[in-house]
């Protein structure tokens, strides 16, 4: 090695073994490629893993709920809860979302019962339940317009004779004519109570008769002992 040549030169210098390093250093650099990141919101997420047989136990048990009218009370265990469960693990479960429309249309279905019975704060509190479910469900809105309407009709119930009714008599006959006369008028309905279906129906026939060709709204209950109850709403009858 001479000497006068500094060591840098030795290394690095032009035709070094030193040169040659670099640049296979430099091309080696060039060539190697960093991997590919996809941006953090197109990586896909994993589902939640749902075990064999959740769903359906899960769904069979808010079915069984149902049927009990635990629909959102007591929580635990409400058919409600349960529906919420499956569509925590699967939010577009159909079976699930069609459970809890179930649920809105039995608190409808309760809430008019209440109301035919005069249990107005019942009615309401049944579609206060029903909205905190599905505050959109077309039904709501209609069926509390009606419970307005029932607690402010004019009401009046007519006994009726058992033994004349037996008897198919003249008497009740022309008694349930002249009531059908006003039943049939625009905004009025009757309620009707008697001890069989057959009994109920000869009733509505003869009501029937008397409203003129007008077909009478009514709803019939198995029950003792039988009466008619006329219902006008307001500005009726």
């Amino acid at each position: 090695m001479n000497p006068s040549k500094p060591f840098g030169n030795a290394l690095f210098g032009s035709g070094g073994i030193g040169a040659l390093c670099l640049v296979a250093l430099l091309s080696a650099c060039q060539t190697t490629q960093a991997p590919e990141l996809l941006p953090v919101e197109n990586r896909s997420q994993p589902a939640p893993e749902v075990e064999d047989g959740t769903l359906d136990r899960l769904l069979a048990a808010a079915e069984r709920a149902i049927a009990e009218d635990r629909l959102t009370v007591p929580e635990a265990g409400s058919a409600f809860a349960l529906y919420q469960e499956v569509l925590t693990l699967m939010p577009d479960h159909a079976a699930a979302r069609r459970g809890l429309e179930k649920i809105v249309e039995r608190y409808v279905q309760l809430a008019l019962r209440a109301a035919e019975r005069q249990r107005f704060p019942q009615a309401r509190s049944m579609l206060a339940r029903a909205r905190l479910v599905d505050p959109a469900h077309p039904a709501i809105e209609p069926t509390g317009q009606q419970v307005v309407l029932l607690e402010g009709a004019r009401r009046e119930r007519v006994p009726l004779d058992g033994a004349q009714l037996r008897g198919r008599t003249a008497a009740v006959e022309q008694r349930l004519l002249r009531l059908g006369s006003r039943a049939g008028r625009p905004g009025c309905r009757v309620a009707i109570n008697a001890r069989s279906d057959a009994e109920g129906r000869w009733v509505y026939q003869q009501l029937n008769r008397g409203a003129g060709g007008v077909r009478v709204r009514a709803s019939l209950t198995v029950a003792s002992p039988p009466t008619v109850e006329l219902i006008c709403f307001a500005n009726t009858g």
